[in-house]
């Protein structure tokens, strides 16, 4: 196992286990504005920790570009979402 292999084997562990953890939370949480903070979560750090480990992988090819995209946009509307999530949430409650 070659030093590539174990940074790659890292930078996945983390981004599944940060993922599960938000997973975690957005169960537990009973409130949905506590839950939005869990969901915002898992769309910013996360991705890019995988995006990282493609990127390691597959060099600056097709999938590597391909996934650093996904993990910026996600991380660009992210917000947009949550506010517009909240916003209803907030009107429906009365």
């Amino acid at each position: 196992m070659s030093a590539r292999d174990v940074v790659i084997d890292l930078l996945v562990g983390l981004g599944v286990g940060t993922e599960l953890l938000c997973c975690v939370g957005l169960v537990v949480m009973r409130d949905v504005y506590d839950r939005l903070h869990y969901v915002m979560a898992a769309t910013t750090v996360p991705p890019f920790l995988l995006a990282a480990a493609v990127i390691v992988e597959e060099d600056w090819t097709q999938p590597g570009i391909n996934a650093l995209v996904v993990a910026i946009a996600l991380f660009v509307l992210n917000p947009v979402l949550a506010h517009a999530t909240a916003r209803v949430a907030r009107s429906r409650r009365g």
